[in-house]
């Protein structure tokens, strides 16, 4: 007949049998829930013809985007993504001036189970300096936008908060 003790042990270890596949099936499910995937891309920015919205001068930007995703694809279908764009790029006006420019964005977005409505938010600096045709220093740009867009069937239904800010030093 087994003893008090070699019973408690027997139950112990029963117990953490038991709770040990119960963590187990606890974890399979929680990882069944969610899918997060990430990944970073780096493409050329193609020269585009552009207008300085300080000065009006036309120019040519080029420069590079990086994008780091994260995505969580939920078990109720929904799916959760936080994007960090970054711009880096170059401004050349038909002065001679140029303006070079370090521009990070964060947007995060919400979608539904069969992706008709979602919600957008996003946030972004940009930071330049303005240099003469010979590299000095002349300026400062600085702009900040934020927003927030809901959608239903793709049809954009609220916007908000959208806000542009551009100063000109």
């Amino acid at each position: 007949m087994p003893t008090t003790a070699s019973r408690l042990r027997r139950f112990g270890i029963c117990v953490s049998l038991i709770a040990m596949l119960g963590l187990g099936a606890f974890a399979a499910g929680a990882a069944a829930q969610a899918v997060p995937t990430s990944n970073t891309t780096t493409e050329t920015i193609a020269p585009f013809t552009d207008v300085d919205l300080c000065t009006g001068l036309s120019g040519i930007t080029t420069g590079t985007a990086t994008e780091e995703r994260h995505v969580v694809n939920n078990a109720d279908g929904t799916t959760h993504e936080v994007d960090t764009l970054t711009l880096d790029y170059r401004s050349d006006w038909s002065d001679g001036t140029y303006l070079i420019a370090h521009s990070p964005s964060h947007n995060e977005y919400q979608a539904s189970p069969d992706q008709t409505a979602a919600e957008f938010n996003f946030t972004q600096q940009d930071r330049a300096t303005i240099y003469s045709p010979d590299g000095q220093v002349i300026g400062y740009r600085t702009v900040f936008t934020q927003g927030h867009v809901t959608w239903n069937d793709g049809t954009p239904i609220v916007i908000s908060g959208f806000q542009m800010r551009v100063t000109c030093r």
